[in-house]
């Protein structure tokens, strides 16, 4: 119950009990005479109710709240909520940069690359030696006779001599690596009434047109 409830309880009860007290004060009053029925009576006098004694204060705390067997007690008041604020973060730290490399020293130039060996030249094998000289053991043999006149016939058309085959009078002959055989011949050319002697150096291929005078030279 709150302080002012009961605070106006009591008071209420002090003013009932005054009140009694002042039903009996009137009942004790004596009746009055006859003589006094004459004259009317005089009013009683006026009964002022005690004085009512001061109020003790009562400080009353509000009764344990009765706990229900069917109920479980409330919860305790969640602890006021503290609201931190966060520290504030550190200040950053100064880190120094470390200084910039020197630079790199300057190398020397490099020198080109050197050009690459030439390639072996390809050996050159010398060629192989002409086969040998081979005498004329017949100096009448058909193909020997055709050899020399065709050594006067082409002797005579380049220069306009005036010469006349005769004979063979010796020869020798050599094969060519590229075809062909090489005839050197001594031979006799009437010139008139006088007849001398040539040497004479030609090269062909029997069976052919393929004929050839190096030289036509008289011999001493």
């Amino acid at each position: 119950m709150k302080p002012s409830l009961l605070l106006l309880a009591l008071m209420l009860a002090t003013f009932v009990v005054a009140i009694a007290n002042a039903d009996d004060y009137t009942a004790a009053a004596p009746a009055p005479s006859s003589e006094a029925e004459a004259s009317p009576p005089s009013p009683p006098p006026e009964a002022s109710p005690p004085p009512l004694a001061p109020l003790p204060s009562v400080t009353s705390s509000p009764p344990p709240p009765t706990s229900s067997p069917l109920m479980p007690p409330p919860p305790p008041p969640p602890p006021p909520s503290v609201t931190t604020s966060p520290p504030p973060p550190p200040p950053p730290a100064v880190t120094s940069s470390p200084p910039p490399p020197p630079p790199p020293a300057a190398s020397p130039p490099t020198p080109p690359p050197s050009p690459p060996p030439p390639p072996p030249s390809p050996v050159k094998s010398s060629p192989p030696p002409p086969p040998a000289w081979s005498p004329v053991t017949n100096v009448n043999d058909y193909t020997i006779q055709q050899v020399g006149k065709f050594a006067v016939q082409s002797y005579c058309l380049n220069t306009g001599a005036k010469l006349v085959y005769v004979n063979v009078v010796s020869g020798q002959t050599q094969p060519c690596s590229g075809g062909g055989s090489n005839y050197q011949l001594v031979i006799n050319v009437a010139a008139g009434v006088r007849t001398a002697q040539y040497s004479v150096f030609v090269w062909g291929i029997l069976g052919t047109t393929t004929w050839k005078l190096w030289s036509f030279t008289p011999k001493n």
